[in-house]
């Protein structure tokens, strides 16, 4: 049975006899419709309060849900990005040392093929001193054949002299050089045919040298 303030206010009780002091259970009844009154008035503000804690309650929620799927969403994106890190950074890893292997392998390569051409160029520097050391040595020994040969023209031309100064026999004639005619001309060399011949010269010495029909202008290119 629900009460109101007012309903304890007008209660009415029968009368009899040795019955209560009508004042004193009016009074109590007003006070007690006023405590009553009182405590409907607290229960309306605190009903009101908890709906709005409630209403609050429920936003925080939403909230803690929302910052929850957020929070999961951010953890699944930062666990893919990770994967992502990870996978990109071993391709440019392999990257990397696959063109590490290929530069190691050129470089070396490279330092074979030009130790091979360092063994070609001093094989090529001993041969060509050793020819030139042969070359050298023939025309040494050519010199001393011609020295040689020179002392004996001159101890024949000194056993000759004796005998070049009796007057020839008759019937003998002695030839000497033609004379050139007056009208002919001498013909002279040219600067041009000196540089041929130098050149000419040159090259001869160049094939006795290396015994290669080669030309020398072209070993120097």
């Amino acid at each position: 049975m629900k009460l109101t303030p007012i309903e304890i206010k007008n209660q009415e009780f029968k009368k009899s006899m040795r019955g209560y002091d009508t004042v004193e259970v009016d009074t109590f009844l007003e006070l007690v419709a006023e405590k009553y009154n009182q405590l409907l008035e607290e229960n309306q503000k605190l009903s009101k309060q908890n709906l709005i804690f409630e209403t609050e309650l429920n936003n925080y929620r939403e909230v803690e849900k929302t910052l929850k799927a957020t929070l999961k969403n951010v953890q699944e994106s930062s666990q893919i990005s990770k994967e992502n890190s990870q996978k990109e950074a071993g391709l440019i890893k392999k990257e990397a040392e696959l063109a590490a292997a290929q530069l190691l392998e050129k470089t070396r390569l490279q330092v074979l093929k030009m130790r091979e051409e360092i063994v070609n160029l001093t094989n090529q520097k001993h041969s060509f001193i050793n020819r030139l050391k042969h070359v050298l040595s023939s025309q040494m020994e050519l010199l001393e054949i011609l020295e040689t040969d020179d002392i004996d023209i001159k101890k024949i031309k000194n056993r000759a002299r004796p005998a070049a100064r009796n007057k020839p026999a008759s019937g003998t004639t002695v030839s000497r050089p033609a004379k050139p005619s007056p009208g002919a001309q001498v013909k002279k060399e040219s600067p041009e045919d000196k540089q041929k011949i130098e050149k000419t010269h040159g090259k001869n010495l160049f094939n006795d040298i290396f015994d290669d029909p080669m030309d020398s202008d072209e070993f120097v290119k």
